[in-house]
């Protein structure tokens, strides 16, 4: 998984906060998502949806 670009403690959104959140628990369990250089679908769409929702946040939630 790759660093998002803005942490959850940096929005108001409770879905940005609940799609860190998710993303952080399958990382926290998941090996492909501990090893490095691991490729995990999943958890690269988990942290995708959570980008996404900062980004709305961010925004307002203008897309």
């Amino acid at each position: 998984m790759t660093a998002p670009e803005q942490t959850a403690e940096e929005t108001n959104d409770p879905f940005a906060d609940e799609a860190w959140r998710a993303a952080i628990e399958h990382a926290a369990g998941c090996p492909a998502c501990r090893t490095p250089g691991g490729g995990c679908s999943e958890g690269e769409g988990l942290l995708r949806a959570y980008e996404e929702a900062a980004r709305q946040a961010r925004s307002g939630g203008d897309t």
